[in-house]
């Protein structure tokens, strides 16, 4: 019979605590200023969007988009023939580019309406291919 583990060396996190406890004041780069400005985003406040997408290097142009695609709704939601998912930048699940979602920045049908995340698949998108998603 093979063996399907090898034993593995179990370290326990507590044996360098609080040396290596995080520092509650400190910040792990834009990770954590995109976390902030994801958690004062108000349905239907445009504008209440803009500095999370400022964070992942977003032009103006997409407070605009937000406002197309989901009346500056995150938490909007389609599914039909030949969409699936939307949210607030109208991330579409089943289009062309249903696999690159995934891959670029983890978007799920179950994600999809989290403002963070469907503001950096768009930023994903953007970087790789410009404005051709949303034309």
């Amino acid at each position: 019979m093979k063996k399907l583990f090898a034993p593995v060396a179990l370290v326990l996190l507590t044996q360098c605590a609080p040396e290596c406890a995080p520092d509650p004041a400190s910040s792990d780069g834009p990770q954590f200023e995109q976390e902030l400005n994801a958690q004062q985003v108000e349905p239907g406040n445009c504008e209440s969007y803009w500095p999370l997408m400022q964070s992942y290097g977003l032009p103006r142009v997409f407070v605009r988009i937000a406002w197309r695609e989901s009346g500056c709704n995150h938490r909007s939601f389609v599914i039909d023939r030949d969409d699936a998912g939307g949210g607030l930048l109208g991330i579409n699940l089943k289009g062309s580019l249903a696999r690159g979602w995934n891959r670029w920045c983890g978007a799920t049908l179950g994600n999809i309406t989290d403002a963070e995340v469907n503001v950096r698949c768009a930023a994903a998108a953007y970087h790789r291919m410009g404005m051709a998603p949303w034309r």
